[in-house]
């Protein structure tokens, strides 16, 4: 992905840092998550990468770090769709309301906004979910010697996998009834392989770095 212009991705680190710490409503907690999670999948795809270069390395170590770089791509993403989907609600709700017509047009955005605010934190959390999966590989194959990084990793994506759920709690009730559900039934399946998916990793990260 190429950055465009106005991405968060060609902000400094600290331009980043100060603008979350601001007043300022972006990035809020979706975009930060999903910035995080990318970090945590450059970490995996680091380990990958010292570890393709050894002589001792495992076959599939090349072919895992193309999987994972080329995931990476797609978590990028995530940060500026977070800024795009808040925008656009934020849009909605500006809408007028002096009559009833109006009303009805406000009333149909917020409702459209709403499920775009819904699915970008599902879709990021979905692609997150993947990154631990490639994580889980990576930890079985990455060297010892840096297969710490593939743990620390693993927490932040699971970290941004939870916290990015939190933009899909906050707009449940936005949401037509049945939309609603599904949208919970998801978010709750990813929270519940998410976590079980990172457990299992630190586990054996655990067990590959015990003396």
């Amino acid at each position: 992905m190429t950055p465009q212009k106005s991405s968060l991705w060609n902000l400094t680190a600290r331009e980043l840092l100060t603008r979350a710490a601001s007043g300022e409503p972006t990035p809020g907690g979706g975009s930060v998550a999903a910035v995080a999670g990318a970090l945590g999948l450059g970490l995996v795809c680091m380990a990958l990468e010292v570890s393709a270069r050894r002589r001792d390395a495992a076959p599939e170590v090349s072919e895992l770090l193309r999987q994972a770089t080329r995931h990476l791509e797609r978590l990028k993403v995530h940060p500026d769709a977070d800024v795009n989907a808040f925008e656009g609600y934020m849009a909605a709700l500006a809408l007028p309301k002096a009559d009833d017509a109006q009303k009805a047009q406000r009333k149909e955005a917020i409702q459209a906004a709403s499920l775009t605010a819904t699915e970008a934190p599902l879709s990021a959390a979905r692609d997150l979910l993947t990154a631990l999966e490639l994580a889980e590989q990576a930890a079985d194959l990455s060297h010892r010697s840096i297969v710490s990084d593939v743990g620390a990793g693993t927490y932040l994506l699971e970290a941004a996998l939870q916290a990015t759920l939190l933009n899909v709690d906050i707009n449940l009730g936005s949401l037509p009834e049945e939309a609603r559900a599904e949208a919970l039934d998801e978010r709750q399946r990813l929270a519940a392989q998410a976590q079980e998916k990172a457990s299992r990793i630190a586990l054996m990260v655990a067990t590959r770095l015990a003396p």
